[in-house]
């Protein structure tokens, strides 16, 4: 499909998508820093481990980029999609309840692999969609977005804790998940 077939309604609802997908990394690392004390204290965990939850979750969204891309590759990019993203809505749930630090460090390893899936299908679609010019101007407004949003979720974060606490910022992810499960069905 080449942007030509595009309505202008249809190649924005991409794009925000696209950018929004794009920006899981920084959202899912980021948003809950205001909180990561209160986090590790609530369960009873040093902030070592605390901080632990943050660097699990990149080596999930690492490990799943390069596990996620050849299976779109494969398969094509629709189900993949939909699965990590699902996937990613269920586990920040989880996160929310966990019960103890060991299971918010294991939860946060699989919510990183399952959001990789959004970041790395999302520049794959840019490749199918796009060409030339088009796709390098694609390319660059969701680096725009990746740069912005670890300026902007700690402050959303920060935000969010004046009326929840750390579970709260957990059910917020979830929620994107959803949205983004939702927007990658249409």
């Amino acid at each position: 499909m080449s942007t030509l077939t595009l309505t202008p309604a249809r190649r924005l609802a991409i794009l925000v998508t696209l950018g929004a997908l794009s920006a899981f990394g920084p959202l899912s690392l980021d948003l809950y820093l205001p909180s990561l004390p209160d986090l590790a204290a609530d369960l009873g965990a040093t902030e070592a481990l605390g901080q632990l939850t943050i660097s699990l979750c990149m080596i999930g969204l690492a490990a799943g980029q390069l596990l996620v891309g050849p299976v779109s590759d494969r398969t094509g990019r629709r189900v993949p999609l939909l699965i990590g993203v699902a996937l990613y809505a269920v586990t920040s749930v989880l996160c929310a309840l966990a019960p103890s630090i060991w299971a918010l460090i294991a939860l946060r390893l699989l919510q990183g692999l399952a959001g990789a899936a959004g970041i790395v299908i999302a520049r794959a679609i840019v490749r199918d969609l796009f060409e030339g010019a088009e796709a390098a101007r694609v390319f660059s407004l969701m680096v725009l977005v990746t740069g912005l949003a670890p300026i902007l979720a700690p402050l959303a974060g920060a935000q969010i804790a004046r009326f929840a606490d750390w579970r709260g910022q957990f059910v917020v992810l979830a929620v994107i998940g959803a949205l983004l499960a939702a927007a990658a069905c249409t």
